[in-house]
């Protein structure tokens, strides 16, 4: 059975005939890695996962170059007995889910082709009620998901296009800091010397909750926030324009059909955000006004809307993730918690700057930083960060 791919899995594939192993490759994947209070029975919970397999295509999809999804007729994984789990392992692009059990730990790894961060929680509750031995009703399919997505596309493909005319094509949009000479790389696989790829905390627990509470009182969101701050903080760096592009995700479980569905229900796109002026109360509705259209005409190919942009491959992505760990699972009789939570591990293939944020459970503000180094160098992107804290930190005494 085949079905066309997604416009998440059509973009993936665009990224990696540019980067050949980033999207298709065995470590773009969606981990976690639960601590179990007491010892599962392993036959039991190897009967729960063939059985979720059997409940779910997506589970059984392979993404081919073609752009079709090839969805096999029976499970292709079975549970792993291991000596020891960690937050990451590779998953075969053929076989897009993997479950290992070491001890009191269990470790679920999806391809991120198949899957996103409401998946990966969505996989690990269903499986927790399999092995209970609860009856669940039947599943949505994301097949069904990638057909009213297509449908939608297609309806909607004329005033979206215009829309996002309007967005790019009539904006100057600014550019990108200039190339820098690049020592050679040891091989022809080898990351640029100057490639960077680290993690650094934005802003404290406090911190957080301060900008939370000026946040609200501008009757905003953290997202709409955060894109202001960096904003700000890219603005010194990428010279004179009327518009900051950056490349992102959508979240577009809009049914409620969709709300617990297993696969990527994700969508690629821009954020065309204006100049920052540096009066939060001015940049908070721009720049949420912008959210808001891009996020409504985000169902659109976005190979459309970056044939308007110059290089878009260069693009900075950004990416907002609040925390979202559940607070546990029960399997039987068995308490299970979060112990960690990962997508895709850093490979080297970086190639456009991408800034990651999200919040840990402990309530701070991090930040993960990567890029090939060629244009957003590494003190750039320190730059960028003190920019981004400065903005936030002087607003209202905060």
């Amino acid at each position: 059975m085949t079905h066309p791919t997604s416009l998440w899995q059509t973009f993936a594939l665009e990224m990696d005939e540019k980067r050949p192993g980033f999207a298709k490759g065995p470590w773009f994947t969606m981990n976690t890695v639960l601590t179990l209070a007491d010892q599962l029975d392993a036959d039991r919970l190897a009967e729960a996962f063939q059985r979720l397999q059997q409940r779910h295509q997506v589970l059984r999809t392979e993404v081919s170059d073609d752009r079709l999804q090839l969805i096999h007729p029976e499970p292709r994984s079975s549970l792993e007995l291991v000596d020891e789990v960690s937050s990451h392992a590779p998953v075969d692009i053929a076989r897009p889910i993997r479950l290992r059990l070491a001890g009191n730990q269990l470790a679920l790894h999806l391809h991120h082709m198949v899957s996103d961060p409401v998946t990966l929680w969505e996989t690990v509750t269903e499986l927790a009620a399999l092995y209970t031995g609860q009856e669940l009703p039947p599943p949505a399919q994301y097949a069904d998901y990638t057909a009213a997505e297509t449908d939608q596309v297609r309806r909607t493909s004329t005033e979206a296009a215009a829309w996002w005319h309007s967005r790019i094509r009539d904006a100057k949009v600014s550019p990108q800091p200039q190339p820098q000479p690049q020592p050679a790389a040891p091989s022809a696989s080898a990351p640029p010397a100057s490639a960077l790829a680290f993690r650094d905390a934005l802003l404290s627990t406090q911190e957080v909750a301060a900008v939370d509470v000026l946040t609200k009182q501008h009757r905003s969101t953290p997202l709409v926030t955060y894109l202001a701050a960096l904003a700000h903080g890219m603005d010194p760096h990428v010279g004179p324009g009327d518009t900051l592009a950056f490349t992102t995700l959508f979240g577009k479980r809009d049914r409620p059909a969709w709300q617990h569905l297993l696969g990527p229900c994700i969508v690629p796109s821009y954020l065309a955000i204006p100049r920052v002026t540096g009066s939060l109360a001015a940049d908070i509705p721009a720049v949420r006004d912008a959210v808001v259209g891009c996020s409504r005409y985000a169902r659109y190919p976005a190979s459309a809307i970056y044939e308007t942009v110059t290089d878009p491959q260069r693009t900075p992505f950004f990416e907002y993730v609040p925390q979202q760990w559940p607070t546990g699972f029960t399997f039987g009789t068995v308490k299970a918690e979060v112990a960690t939570a990962a997508g895709p591990k850093d490979t080297g293939l970086a190639d456009a700057l991408a800034i990651r944020v999200r919040t840990r459970t402990d309530g701070v503000l991090t930040g993960h930083f990567s890029a090939d180094g060629t244009d957003w160098t590494e003190p750039l992107v320190h730059q960028v960060r003190a920019g981004f804290r400065d903005y936030l930190l002087r607003k209202e005494g905060t």
